[in-house]
């Protein structure tokens, strides 16, 4: 195949409306019972979703980025006493 037979590249398709919610600092913290700062630590190790820019002087987390994470978190292992 000759280069210039190459399709265009499209750009990546926007989100649905629905996954363009954010949340904010404080439900992040609330939702994972991590501080601020843990969170900030997480997100520079690459162990945490980024924050997006909403505006000036408004950060959030994409909703469904946080939800990926929250999904992608291991199970731990129950105890086989817990039976009983």
């Amino acid at each position: 195949m000759r280069l210039d037979q190459h399709s265009p590249s499209h750009p990546p398709s926007p989100l649905p409306h629905s996954d363009l919610q954010f949340l904010s600092m404080k439900e992040v913290c609330s939702l994972t019972g991590y501080s601020r700062t843990h969170i900030y630590r997480m997100e520079r190790a690459g162990a945490f979703p980024r924050r997006r820019k909403m505006g000036l002087s408004k950060i959030g987390f994409l909703k469904v980025e946080f939800e990926s994470w929250v999904h992608s978190r291991p199970q731990p292992d129950l105890p086989s006493d817990l039976d009983d």
